[in-house]
Formats: structure tokens, sequence, C-alpha cells
């Protein structure tokens, strides 16, 4: 075992630094093998298991995250299915989640989330927030076979359907006690200084605006929920951290009252807004 992890870490050093690679060894190895790390060192890998890995290390190689290699990330304490045509779940929209469950706690409430993906917001929520309502949809059909699939895969009732975050038909929708989005928001031209692996292989779709418009979800969103929010109610976003300022005024010059909260590098990285009077 120590020999394959020598090789393993011989082949991918030139992509991740040395203590990267001895956590990503261990998470590989545990996925092929179902079994936790502490076994590690008494166990033989079958032929097929040999070629599993052999075929994952291929495809780190071309510096393909390895969520997408393993199917499969951890979010907020739980496991879901990924795919390029889902970003992969991220610490900070964990911190979203948790402020979210820890304002409202497990009350009877309803809740939009939208532009899902992978569904990890509502189906965290619902693990916590357990008498809540939950509603949530995508513009992409296979985020949302994913999401659905990952419902079922942590046991919670979600409802999902297909919409437009930029194009809603305000008439099909109900009032929200919280609104919640981590919608598209890197502008076009920042895309140069990105990482490879997230450039090249996550959903553009779920990352990237206009140049000229990048603040045009949180423009819509906002519009939304002035009609679609109830008294008290609570609209949640995750952020462009170089943009915060400039949405949180967006927000204030449509009658909500904003609080910008930082995550745990000290980031700007969540927006809370409420309608004030």
């Amino acid at each position: 075992m120590q020999n394959l992890e020598k090789e393993f870490i011989q082949n991918l050093s030139s992509i991740y630094d040395e203590s990267e690679l001895k956590v990503l060894f261990k998470i590989l190895l545990s996925h092929i093998c179902g079994q936790k790390y502490v076994h590690f060192n008494n166990i033989l890998l079958d032929d097929l298991q040999i070629q599993q890995f052999q075929d994952d290390v291929q495809q780190l190689k071309q510096k393909i995250p390895y969520q997408y290699v393993l199917g499969a990330a951890e979010f907020y304490g739980l496991t879901f299915k990924v795919n390029p045509s889902v970003l992969i779940p991220r610490p900070e929209t964990e911190e979203l989640v948790h402020l979210i469950i820890k304002e409202q706690k497990n009350t009877a409430i309803q809740i939009l989330d939208i532009g899902t993906g992978s569904g990890c917001i509502p189906i965290s929520l619902k693990k916590h927030l357990t008498k809540a309502h939950i509603s949530a949809f995508d513009i992409s059909e296979d985020a949302l076979a994913t999401a659905k699939n990952n419902a079922v895969l942590n046991q919670v009732a979600i409802d999902f359907f297909i919409a437009d975050a930029l194009n809603l038909n305000s008439d099909l929708f109900q009032q929200y006690d919280v609104i919640v989005s981590n919608p598209p928001y890197i502008a076009e031209k920042e895309s140069a200084t990105m990482d490879e692996m997230v450039k090249n292989h996550e959903p553009h779709l779920a990352l990237f605006v206009s140049n000229d418009a990048p603040l045009i979800f949180y423009d819509k969103i906002g519009d939304f929920a002035l009609n679609h929010l109830k008294k008290e109610g609570v609209l949640y976003f995750e952020l462009n951290q170089q943009l915060a300022q400039e949405t949180a005024h967006l927000l204030q010059e449509k009658g909500f009252k904003t609080d910008l909260i930082k995550d745990i590098n000290h980031n700007f990285r969540i927006l809370k807004a409420q309608l004030l009077g």
C-alpha cells in the first residue's frame, strides 16, 4: 500500500501538493474499497479495484475534479452525487445553509431555492428543518435529474421543477418565508484567472454571467422576492465577494434591509435581505 501511495503522489505531484495528495489517496481508496481509512494498512486490492484505481488516476491527471471522478461530494455531513451538469458543492455554501438552519429553527415554513444544481442547499435544509416545505428549481434538466437522485439518496422530499430564474411567471409561485439562491455570479472576464479545474469542467451555465450585467440574477430574484416573500420573510444569497457592496446596494434600492455576512475566510459571502416595513 505504501508503494501504491508513493506512485500515486509521483503521478500527480504536478497538479496537487503532497499534503493534498495524501488525503486524496485515502479518499480514492475509501471510495473504491468501501472501507474507512483506518483499515487501509491491511487491505489488498483485487484486479478490478486496481483497474478502477488506475482509471481514476488517469482522470485526475487530466485535471478533472476528484469529486467528478468519484461521482460524489460531501456537503454539510451528507453525500451528494455530482457530475459535470452541476457545480461541486463548496464550504462557502455550507455556511449559507448553516445560517438559514440557525435562524429559521425547525418550524413549518415555506422555502424556495432558486438555481438548485445538485440540490445540496434544499436537501441539507430539509434534513435539519424537517417541518419545512421546500421547493427548488433549475433551468437545467440534467441538473434537476441529479438533484432528484440526491433527494432519494438522502431520503428527503423536495418539490423540484424546471424554471428560468431570469424569466419567472410570477403567477405560478406562492408566498415564501425564505427564498435562497446561489446564482451564477462570476463575470466572464474573470475566467482568465480561474482555476483550470473549475473553468474547464464545471458547468458554465451555473458559473458565469455577462460582463455587462454581473448582478442580473440578484436583480431579477430581488424583484421576484418583492412579490413572493411573506411579511418578515427573508431572502438569502451567496455572493461574489468582489461585488458584495454593489449587491447590497441593489437590494437596498428595492426596499430591502440588508446584512452582509463574512465567511470563515473573512470575505463577504452571504447577503441577508428583508423588506422594510
